[in-house]
């Protein structure tokens, strides 16, 4: 009988609305506790892979000017950096300008601009200001 009695309040404990609320208060903290961690962990294989993209570009870029470098170490690289970035040439080479017919805004230093005499005036009135 004792035993029946202590089976008895053993259930009477486990099934009790505090002890049902307390373990139910825990399992909600529980599973809140999961979704963070399943959202945190989303979010950083998000940036991994935002990451690894990024460092895939850089690669990219560390593998151009690495080109880049060897081809300036030769002479032939020096020089035709050189050339492209200050328009020089070595002496006795002649350099040829080609100028688009249509445009109208480049001048050319050393060129004489014959214009009309209306114009000359006026160039020369915005020149005076």
């Amino acid at each position: 009988m004792r035993e029946f009695q202590e089976k008895r309040k053993f259930k009477k404990i486990v099934y009790s609305v505090w002890l049902q609320a307390i373990l139910g208060i825990i399992f909600l903290t529980l599973v809140f506790s999961a979704v963070k961690v399943y959202k945190k962990s989303r979010i950083s294989v998000q940036k991994f892979q935002e990451i690894k993209e990024e460092m895939a570009g850089l690669e990219k870029r560390n593998a151009e000017l690495a080109a880049k470098a060897a081809r300036l170490e030769s002479e032939s690289g020096r020089e035709g950096e050189i050339r492209k970035r200050f328009d020089v040439a070595k002496p006795g080479e002649k350099i040829l300008v080609i100028v688009d017919k249509n445009s109208e805004d480049v001048k050319i230093n050393g060129a004489n601009v014959k214009t009309g005499f209306f114009p000359g005036i006026w160039r020369w009135v915005k020149n005076w200001f």
